[in-house]
């Protein structure tokens, strides 16, 4: 997906429609992520002057490993993005997130790269099941929880606690 400046300015103030397939190997260093099984890309470019301003609807596949078993499943990742490519702007200039410097070519894989990275999520999980528990720690129920806190007496307060006891029984 690129494109040279002026194969683009032959259509100034037209839209552009593109839609293609794009092969993304290494996205990333991330050991949960094994691998892009696809990645669809489609959209428009209108050309205005010294911008590019680029709609893209982006729909991958990442194969990565379950956050609770290890084991792999497929994670659908779907983003929509406007982003405006200038020739006016450097790298060194403070630009919006959605501005980008270019010069001579405008090449959409890098920012595809970077949308599908941003918008992975940082763990997923396809099972329902809740974690047993591992070492030192067990998962329990909220309500659980709190009985068993209410349970628990400070051995500080027991006298306290024995005279409320039997307050409440001279009362039935």
């Amino acid at each position: 997906m690129k494109w040279t400046l002026s194969q683009l300015r032959k259509f100034s103030d037209e839209v552009i429609e593109f839609d293609g397939e794009l092969e993304l190997d290494d996205l990333t260093d991330r050991r949960d992520i094994v691998s892009v099984d696809s990645t669809k890309v489609n959209g428009g470019i209108v050309v205005r002057s010294d911008q590019f301003h680029v709609q893209m609807n982006i729909d991958s596949i990442i194969t990565m490993l379950d956050s609770r078993t290890s084991e792999e499943i497929q994670v659908p990742v779907s983003v929509e993005s406007m982003e405006i490519f200038d020739e006016t702007v450097e790298e060194t200039d403070d630009l919006d997130e959605n501005v980008h410097p270019v010069i001579h070519t405008l090449d959409l894989e890098p920012v595809i790269r970077e949308l599908i990275i941003v918008n992975l999520p940082n763990a997923y999980t396809e099972s329902e099941e809740l974690a047993a528990g591992g070492k030192d720690w067990m998962v329990i129920e909220e309500d659980d929880y709190l009985r068993e806190d209410e349970e628990k007496v400070d051995p500080r307060l027991e006298k306290l606690k024995a005279l409320l006891d039997s307050d409440e029984e001279k009362e039935d």
